[in-house]
């Protein structure tokens, strides 16, 4: 256990003594952070914007009062009014694509002139809180404006109708962050695994081997201080991206334990790639050959929304598709602590099984 310590200490060192990488590993997820709230915006409570859909089916003098109501101020910068006809209005109210869909059906103007009963159609965008109850607000007291309204009898009223509620879709800050949050621990981690040849240089890993010491304590040691940096990479993301991109994190800890854990998967597949080359040049060219393909089919790139569905699915089985979808899963809250435990658990299994296989990889033949 001392000498895994020992191995701990001295990668930090090394590191300390070259503080220009490890500046570049922390400043990557800042640069997305930073990015994100550059383009996707994320500052300031402006006024609500909407859009309001109105079909004037009647088009007299008496809907377009109603409708003109919200060309004045300040309703007129609040909402966008798109007139349309009554089908297209009911799949865009549908779709979510406005706040509200009036319909003003043919005969208003007459039942106006007559003060008989008739009613206007309202449907509202569940999603929104504020701008469909100011419209509906809105109309109600232009109807009663009109005089139209009595305790008794024929009146002409509005009949709200609240569509069903759908799931809400990401924000493109809450699309990319994943992708690209997963797609920097994976270039770290072959940076990291590269590192490797510099000590085989330098002759560290022949002192080693005649050393009255563990090789599993030295890959060991390794791993823990390769798991620290992914921690301050993944911690610093996310705090950054929260603070700035406005991207929700339902639970921290979990996701910084996910790519903490994903990374050293990934460092531990890398570096048995890279130990599979003959030299360091060779060794960087396997690594880049094997991490690029499956970063760009494995969701890193591009997020599995706006892939082809057959790449989606091929993708989601890469390891780092695998932790980009769970990665998602955490951050959206929408897995569930049995999934959540079964994800890591195969995680940690997938790390043990590498980790074999890597100790007997240096033990045999790297070391020579």
């Amino acid at each position: 256990m001392r000498f895994l310590w020992i191995c701990v200490v001295k990668d930090l060192r090394r590191w300390r003594r070259d503080p220009f990488t490890l500046a570049i590993w922390l400043a990557i997820p800042l640069v997305l952070a930073v990015l994100m709230n550059v383009v996707f915006g994320g500052g300031g409570n402006p006024a609500p914007q909407g859009v309001l859909l109105i079909a004037d089916e009647d088009n007299t003098f008496a809907s377009k009062v109603v409708a003109g109501v919200f060309h004045r101020d300040p309703l007129d910068k609040m909402l966008a009014l798109e007139r349309v006809q009554r089908g297209e209005g009911r799949r865009r109210i549908d779709r979510g694509e406005a706040s509200a869909f009036l319909i003003i059906p043919a005969g208003f103007a007459q039942a106006v002139n007559r003060g008989a009963a008739f009613r206007l159609q309202l449907f509202t965008n569940p999603s929104q809180s504020i701008l469909p109850k100011l419209i509906e607000d809105t109309v109600s007291i232009t109807l009663d404006m009109f005089g139209t309204r009595r305790a008794v009898g024929p009146a002409i009223g509005l009949e709200t109708t609240v569509i069903p509620e759908k799931k809400r879709g990401k924000s493109f800050a809450a699309l990319f962050f994943p992708s690209m949050l997963c797609m920097a621990v994976w270039m770290i981690a072959n940076a990291l695994a590269g590192e490797i040849w510099k000590e085989r240089a330098l002759g560290a890993l022949r002192r080693l081997a005649v050393m009255p010491v563990r090789m599993a304590a030295f890959l060991a040691g390794k791993l823990v201080s390769v798991a620290l940096v992914f921690a301050c990479v993944a911690g610093t993301g996310l705090v950054a991206v929260r603070w700035l991109g406005r991207v929700p994190v339902a639970s921290l800890p979990a996701a910084i334990l996910w790519l903490v854990l994903a990374g050293v998967a990934f460092y531990l597949l890398l570096l048995l790639v890279s130990m599979s080359a003959s030299t360091p040049r060779g060794a960087s060219m396997l690594g880049n050959l094997v991490m690029f393909p499956l970063a760009l089919v494995g969701g890193c790139f591009f997020p599995f929304e706006i892939m082809p569905a057959w790449m989606a699915s091929v993708g989601r089985l890469t390891p780092p598709g695998w932790a980009v979808t769970q990665f998602s899963a955490i951050l959206d809250g929408s897995t569930h602590t049995p999934g959540l435990a079964a994800a890591l658990g195969g995680l940690v299994a997938t790390s043990a099984v590498a980790f074999l296989v890597t100790l007997v990889r240096l033990r045999r033949s790297f070391l020579i």
